[in-house]
């Protein structure tokens, strides 16, 4: 041990404050050590590209210098003149923490305003928490922006950095859903009145009365309120086409088995599970819906129905997010298409253009042919006259004269006077080659 510091916590600080391999959040067996670190200003962490890197502080720096000399030197903090007070070190720890609100919005910026940190530990959770608190009560944030935190107590935390300005607490707080305390059968809802419930006798009727509650809201809200599909299911809420299943389910306790001894003085030692009295509502999780409140439930500071509102809300928020999500699958499959029939159009007037410049580059080469064939037909005549041959081979230079301008003649197009050639037939592959990657068929590139 070293002025408060065990041993491995020693190893990790000379590690950080030596050059060489850097302590960062993917040394997860070292996380622990470095919080500890941190919480005596001895290291810092430095969050970039979803993770941290430590640092080390002066104090750090001069700790491993401490440990590391033989001869003791007097520490200030033995004299009472230099005992640290309260005042002084609430001052650095909120230094610190302005400081760490600062670079999480840098980092925010150059991340393009998301950061991702996958299931940090507790005490790094509560860090978190304390530094987005600093950045929205200090004034770190840039002018019209606002800070979105997600994953208070489980799972990944997510930190935004979004435009416009953050609701104000009371526009956030829903309306209460009033749950009765006493309902005759006849008065539950009806969709309720026949649901599975995954409770004990004792719970039935005050699970009914939430449910009742929480079916009645929604329907007031604009939901519709439907029988569960599944056996597991309770019911199912559905919003702006898209369908939530509830699930209500009581949690259970492990207690003594009484059961598992004969005789009333033999120690019991065997345990079983009983019903907790203890009530939760549930929503599907899935990865599409990561890092998002899926489950509501009786606590020590509230019960089951004061948050009925809050799972209305986030199934209204789900609501909304696979309605948005809907609108630009639908807004993406139609420009897909506009940009297929566009394709399409402009394959066709290409596979047209290229057999009209098929056809006349034929054209041309048969003219040229025709016109080179005369003129060597002309130049045989020139030569025949000027060097005379014997008769038998004249007659035959002149046949092939006489053959070869025939030719020429049934070549030459000129004379058939040309004109636009028919359009080709117009088929899926005669268009493939080109689509430019589009597929003839459908509205899909290969």
């Amino acid at each position: 041990m070293t002025q408060g510091l065990n041993d491995r916590q020693l190893t990790v600080l000379r590690r950080i404050c030596e050059p060489g391999e850097p302590v960062t959040s993917t040394d997860s067996h070292l996380a622990n050590s470095v919080y500890a670190l941190r919480r005596r200003g001895l290291v810092t962490t430095q969050w970039e590209g979803g993770g941290w890197t430590a640092s080390a502080t002066l104090a750090g720096r001069e700790h491993v210098s401490r440990a590391n000399d033989p001869t003791p030197t007097p520490s200030p903090a033995a004299d009472p003149a230099n005992a640290p007070t309260a005042g002084p070190t609430t001052d650095a720890a909120e230094t610190t923490t302005a400081q760490e609100a600062a670079r999480l919005i840098a980092d925010l910026e150059q991340a393009g305003g998301t950061l991702r940190v996958p299931d940090p530990a507790p005490d790094e959770r509560a860090r978190l928490r304390r530094v987005v608190h600093s950045a929205r009560a200090g004034g770190a944030l840039p002018p019209g922006r606002r800070l979105s935190f997600t994953g208070r107590d489980r799972g990944d935390v997510v930190i935004q950095l979004l435009d416009g300005q953050r609701p104000s607490g009371a526009a956030e707080r829903p309306t209460p859903i009033p749950v009765p305390d006493a309902l005759p059968a006849e008065a539950v809802h009806a969709t309720v009145r026949d649901c599975p419930l995954q409770v004990c006798a004792d719970c039935r009727a005050r699970a009914l009365r939430i449910l009742h509650a929480l079916a009645t809201a929604a329907e007031q809200q604009g939901m519709t309120v439907a029988p569960a599909a599944e056996e597991r299911q309770t019911l199912v809420i559905a919003s702006l086409g898209s369908e939530f299943p509830i699930v209500l389910t009581e949690s259970t306790v492990e207690v003594p088995d009484l059961d598992s001894v004969e005789y009333a003085w033999q120690r019991v030692t065997e345990h079983t599970r009983a019903p907790s009295h203890k009530l939760d509502i549930s929503l599907s999780y899935d990865w599409a819906q990561r890092g998002r409140r899926y489950q509501w439930g009786d606590r020590r500071r509230w019960r089951l129905e004061d948050r009925l509102p809050q799972v209305l809300r986030e199934i209204q928020q789900r609501a909304d997010a696979a309605r948005d999500q809907r609108l630009a699958h639908e807004r993406q499959e139609l420009e897909t298409k506009l940009a297929w029939h566009a394709a399409m159009d402009r394959a066709r007037h290409d596979l047209v253009h290229s057999h009209r410049l098929d056809r006349l580059r034929e054209q041309v080469d048969a003219w040229h042919e025709a016109v080179r064939v005369r003129a060597y037909c002309d130049a045989l005549r020139q030569h025949l006259a000027q060097a005379p041959a014997p008769d038998p081979e004249a007659r035959a230079v002149l046949e092939w004269v006489a053959w070869a301008c025939a030719h020429a003649d049934s070549i030459d197009p000129i004379p058939t006077h040309p004109r636009t050639p028919a359009d080709p037939a117009i088929t899926p592959e005669s268009l493939r080659p080109f689509l430019r990657g589009w597929s003839p068929y459908e509205p899909k590139r290969r």
